[in-house]
């Protein structure tokens, strides 16, 4: 993927629009000098992520809003930016098949946006030897937005400052393709200094435990006594697992027998309850015949009995009871009553004597009953206290002291490993606190050729055939003519012959589907040579380099779009092929510059 220009414009309130169509392959902004052919690029790189607002011009005075519309992938877009400030916004643009244009907004970053479409989007670039980052829009900027002072300057292509190590990164990632994610980076100072701070940590936990240990001991030696100590254990165990295992057979007997004498204990209890409540009710009742047998007994004497007056007043028997007392009849049949209710308590007893016999037979089996649960349980507990009780002592340490020193040993061997474990983490994070020198050898093989045949390519179609040779310098990211390094050669030469690297690194990169943005911007490229003031030697003369670089530029077809802005003269031929956009600087001649001319 990459981005095509399709046009720049500025407008405002009340003014005309200010406007730059770009050429699907090549434009050329020409004119002379403070017409506005920089501030183009300046509005570029401005609409293009850069920070710096372009500079004030009188004429601009009244206009507001910057719109560079583009193209990627058959999309069209608008990029929108005030031109006082502020942060830019993205649109894309929809076109229906009655030619009316609509626009939607895009919730995207604008460096995100950039560096997506130019393929870039996931590639990580060494920003220093310690710090990796994302490719951002800076990095194309830098690279095909050129100004004039930077096509002259004696400083390296990559600048210098913080953004250098990034730029060269991004330079070999157009040039190959590949990224920096998988260079190892080093360790920051923050870093360094956050290992150094764990470093100091373990020292003292190292130191602290170090004092804790006696000097004397070995840790092979803790080791063994700590195995003795589990094994004299071990051995305790399984004794007393062995005797557990005894007492729980005994207990297993103990406790049904423990329950059946209780069981049986409570019946005898019950039955000679029973036998007590019997022969009380059969004592009650021999006391009721007793008392039955008197009262018959006094009822006989009572009929034996003669009836006399009162010996005292003479009255006669029959005037002092009642007279039906004195009748037989009434004598016999209480008579007859007393010895029914006699028979009664005679047949009751007679029961009560069979179930009294039955409880005693009850509480004679369970007395034989529980005096055998009774010897058994006995014997039971015996054996178990005796098992308790034995005198056979295997070792001589009581378990609890075993237990203790196993605890100590214990402690001081975690102690000794946790010592081993901070030394050897010391170990590693000294290691780890040095800084090795990161040493950077890309691999571009064959990919640097190829840039620089392009270059010299071009460098021929413009002119300069006596040069023989042309390196690509993949180290300072620059071209090696004849093997003079490009920034040893003059003002006009240097931005010649940064021109050609330049668009031979996006012919290069984009023949090979490369992450571009898909074109370059070049202010002033032939000026510096043609400058008539330089004391640079021109051994091609100034107008056939010229000419044969507006020629080729009016027939580029190649991968890219090349915009150039340039003073030079262009002659009528080429002009009819290139179609310039003209700027006069004088009023009423043509186009005045980029903004129209203001009383």
């Amino acid at each position: 993927m990459s981005i095509a220009l399709i046009s720049l414009m500025i407008s405002g309130p009340d003014k005309a629009d200010a406007i730059i169509d770009f050429r699907s392959f090549a434009t050329l902004v020409r004119g002379p000098s403070d017409t506005g052919k920089s501030y183009i690029r300046d509005c570029l790189w401005y609409l293009l992520g850069g920070d710096k607002v372009p500079k004030a011009l009188p004429q601009a005075v009244g206009y507001g809003q910057m719109v560079l519309t583009v193209v990627s992938d058959g999309q069209s877009f608008e990029i929108v930016r005030g031109l006082e400030g502020g942060e830019a916004h993205i649109r894309q643009v929809f076109v229906d098949a009655s030619g009316f244009a609509r626009n939607e907004p895009i919730d995207e970053d604008l460096n995100d946006f950039l560096v997506r479409l130019s393929g870039a989007q996931g590639k990580e670039l060494l920003r220093s030897k310690s710090k990796k980052g994302a490719v951002t829009s800076g990095d194309f900027r830098h690279w095909f937005l050129l100004s004039q002072p930077h096509m002259i300057s004696e400083e390296v292509t990559s600048g210098v400052g913080v953004n250098a190590t990034q730029r060269t990164a991004a330079f070999h990632l157009f040039l190959t393709g590949s990224d920096d994610s998988a260079i190892q980076v080093a360790k920051t100072n923050a870093e360094r200094e956050r290992i150094s701070g764990q470093i100091t940590g373990a020292e003292l936990s190292l130191a602290r435990i170090n004092a804790e240990i006696p000097s004397e001991l070995e840790r092979d030696d803790v080791a063994q006594s700590l195995e003795r100590v589990d094994a004299a254990l071990g051995a305790m165990s399984r004794q007393y697992e062995a005797r557990a295992a005894a007492l729980k057979e005994l207990r297993a007997s103990i406790l049904p027998t423990a329950a059946a004498l209780q069981s049986a204990t409570t019946s005898l209890e019950h039955s000679r309850s029973m036998v007590e409540r019997f022969e009380l009710l059969d004592k009650k009742y021999r006391s009721d015949i007793e008392r039955l047998g008197a009262t018959w007994e006094g009822v006989s004497m009572f009929q034996a009995l003669e009836e006399v007056d009162c010996p005292l007043c003479g009255t006669p028997a029959s005037e002092q009871l009642d007279p039906q007392h004195l009748k037989q009849g009434a004598q016999d049949n209480y008579r007859r009553a007393l010895k029914a209710e006699a028979t009664k308590i005679q047949s009751l007893r007679a029961g009560l004597s069979g179930a009294l016999v039955r409880e005693r037979e009850r509480v004679a089996q369970l007395d034989v009953q529980v005096a055998g649960l009774k010897r058994r349980l006995s014997h039971l507990e015996g054996l178990e206290t005796a098992k308790l009780n034995e005198t056979k002592v295997e070792f001589t340490a009581e378990p609890k002291t075993l237990a203790l020193r196993r605890s100590e040993l214990s402690e001081i061997l975690s102690k000794m490993d946790e010592m081993t474990r901070l030394r050897a983490e010391i170990d590693r994070l000294t290691k780890s606190k040095r800084r090795s020198k990161v040493e950077l050898s890309r691999n571009v093989g064959d990919e640097g050729k190829v840039v620089a045949e392009y270059a010299k390519d071009l460098l021929h179609a413009w002119g300069f055939t006596s040069i023989e040779t042309v390196a690509l310098d993949v180290g300072e990211c620059d071209l090696v003519i004849d093997g003079r390094a490009r920034l040893s050669f003059g003002a006009g030469k240097r931005a010649i012959f940064l021109t050609a690297m330049t668009v031979a690194l996006m012919q290069h990169a984009m023949t090979e589907g490369y992450p571009h943005i898909g074109f370059v911007v070049i202010d002033s490229p032939l000026k510096s040579y043609a400058d008539p003031k330089s004391a640079e030697v021109r051994e091609v003369p100034v107008r056939t380099v010229t000419d044969n670089f507006y020629d080729w530029l009016a027939t580029w077809k190649g991968k890219g779009q090349i915009v150039i802005l340039e003073n030079q003269d262009i002659s009528a031929s080429t002009a009819s092929t290139l179609r310039p956009i003209e700027f006069s600087g004088v009023d009423g001649q043509g186009r005045y510059g980029f903004y129209p001319l203001r009383e």
